[in-house]
């Protein structure tokens, strides 16, 4: 299992590091990272050879632009304009070309892995949870798109899924989880399993112990498709409580699409705090996956706290 931790290549992560030794210092309990590149590493501080994964691009609301959806498109962007300067184009084609970078980039860094998000929501779904795009529409598409973007990839990365709380691969339903896989043609696949977003599909949960019981459940009900289960993104947040606040009272959103997405980030990062999860019966839920690669998730604000994270993560682990 390789032991691995995310970060990006922003600069308000790479910022934290003087050079490429402190960063490979700091990486020392470790075999390397899961990398997020939105931006360039114009200081060359990550070292290639121990980047393991790389998350590609995603776009929280993408099924309407896929499928040439006018006026839900200027409902969310406010205009077709503001719609292609986000996608980069003014079809399907541009998101194709937007995914097909992204994993330009993960054979840059020579991954193992690339992440891919099988979800999809618009802006006032995000605090609503009423969604117009079901389960099957979501994974639907991301089959087709997918069979298309990597019926001309050349690399050998295993191929990813990661599922979150909103529509597309929840990991509620195992039928669902096996539409997406059956229907990928691409060999080299498996899930990527996030247990905070994982928890997220329950708001009544309020302690790790309920979360770790639900998580298994979940385990149970998949059967022998959690041999597909190749990489666990792990953290945790109780946040069911805010996430029904906003639910029954979302906020009024801002005139312009900036402002909108801005809000929606913001509640994002209150639902999906990515906190280390140190409760009993964690290890022994690592222990039953027996992940081929094993990521600690976690939002910080400074490499001191971040340090902290991990520490705490890799005690909980009996590392």
């Amino acid at each position: 299992m390789r032991r691995l931790f995310n970060m990006t290549t922003c600069p308000c992560d790479l910022d934290r590091f003087g050079c490429r030794d402190e960063l490979l210092e700091f990486m020392r309990d470790f075999d390397g990272i899961e990398l997020s590149c939105e931006w360039e590493d114009e200081r060359g501080l990550i070292p290639h050879e121990r980047v393991y994964g790389v998350h590609l691009v995603s776009f929280p609301n993408w099924l309407d632009f896929y499928l040439g959806n006018e006026a839900a498109l200027i409902a969310e962007f406010g205009s077709i304009e503001k719609c292609r300067e986000v996608y980069g184009g003014a079809d399907r084609s541009a998101l194709l070309e937007a995914f097909r970078r992204s994993l330009r980039t993960s054979e840059r860094y020579g991954a193992e892995y690339v992440v891919f998000h099988v979800s999809n929501a618009t802006i006032p779904e995000s605090f609503t949870m009423e969604y117009a795009h079901s389960d099957e529409a979501v994974i639907d598409a991301t089959v087709e798109l997918v069979n298309e973007l990597f019926a001309d990839y050349r690399g050998n990365a295993a191929l990813l899924f990661e599922n979150l709380w909103q529509p597309g691969l929840t990991m509620l339903r195992p039928d669902m989880t096996a539409r997406l896989l059956d229907g990928v043609r691409y060999a080299n696949k498996g899930i990527m399993l996030d247990t905070g977003h994982l928890l997220h599909t329950n708001p009544a949960l309020t302690t790790q112990e309920e979360g770790v019981a639900y998580i298994n459940a979940v385990l149970d009900a998949h059967g022998g498709l959690c041999r597909h289960i190749r990489g666990v993104h792990l953290h945790q947040s109780l946040t069911g409580e805010y996430a029904l606040k906003a639910r029954k009272r979302p906020p009024a959103l801002a005139a312009d699409y900036d402002g909108r997405v801005t809000q929606m980030f913001w509640h994002a990062f209150s639902v999906d705090g990515h906190k280390p999860f140190t409760c009993e019966g964690v290890a022994e839920l690592i222990e039953r996956i027996a992940p081929q690669y094993l990521t600690f998730e976690f939002i910080s604000e400074s490499r001191e706290q971040l340090a902290t994270m991990l520490a705490q993560q890799r005690r909980a682990l009996g590392w």
